[in-house]
């Protein structure tokens, strides 16, 4: 098994710092593995650790006063989360939940302020990833109140292809998402998912299994998109 301070070396956010900066994050940070759907902080809770993703996929979710669930994002291996205490987040504003067996490397506020001080360019880094994330939500966001159900599923799945996707020999591409988080990613039912799936298995778009979408024909489902926006802006 690779050791932790492998893959602090080998994180897009630390692989450029020296050596001895590399081993001092490795000793100032804990790694641990958690299996799918364990809990790793909740809404609400004191915002005090960085995380960073090593094996796996982290779902950051927030719940509604009725109990409904939206997945704000997916991260996988490189990726960090828990970055708004940095900014002054006081209390978690959402909760981050493994998606699957996953391994993560925990890092207190104040080591990882004092890096970033010592670093002013990492702080860039970090700001432009807040930054770019916040927009990616807003898009989102215009999605849930200006596209259709259809239009929604195949961005989000066209997303999930280009970050998460698992390419194969015959040019499909297998997303490892449920249909349950997939409804959860674009704000609809789990049934008017199943509804849209059903019809674009009949097209020969995507296939379906356990916990798996396989998307058959990426350009498809672009053209589906395209079409359904034309239509939409039409009417």
């Amino acid at each position: 098994m690779p050791t932790q301070l492998w893959y602090i070396k080998h994180a897009n956010l630390f692989s450029w710092l020296a050596d001895d900066e590399q081993r001092d994050i490795a000793d100032r940070s804990e790694m641990f593995r958690c299996q799918r759907n364990s809990k790793l902080f909740f809404a609400e809770e004191s915002s005090e650790d960085i995380y960073l993703i090593k094996e796996g996929r982290v779902k950051l979710t927030r719940t509604s006063a009725t109990g409904r669930e939206m997945i704000l994002d997916i991260l996988g291996p490189g990726e960090i989360f828990g970055e708004l205490s940095l900014i002054g987040e006081e209390n978690r504003s959402h909760s981050a939940v493994a998606l699957d067996d996953a391994l993560v490397c925990k890092m207190a506020r104040s080591d990882f302020e004092g890096l970033l001080q010592r670093h002013p360019e990492m702080a860039l880094k970090v700001i432009k990833l807040i930054g770019m994330r916040r927009r990616e939500l807003e898009m989102r966001l215009e999605d849930l109140l200006f596209q259709p159900v259809g239009n929604r599923l195949a961005l989000a799945l066209l997303w999930q292809a280009q970050r998460h996707g698992i390419s194969e020999e015959n040019g499909s591409i297998r997303i490892p998402l449920s249909q349950k988080n997939l409804a959860h990613l674009i704000g609809s039912s789990r049934e008017s998912v199943a509804e849209q799936l059903t019809k674009w298995k009949k097209s020969g778009l995507v296939t379906t299994s356990y916990r798996s979408i396989k998307i058959i024909d990426p350009q498809g489902l672009k053209i589906f998109f395209k079409q359904n926006s034309t239509e939409k802006s039409d009417s």
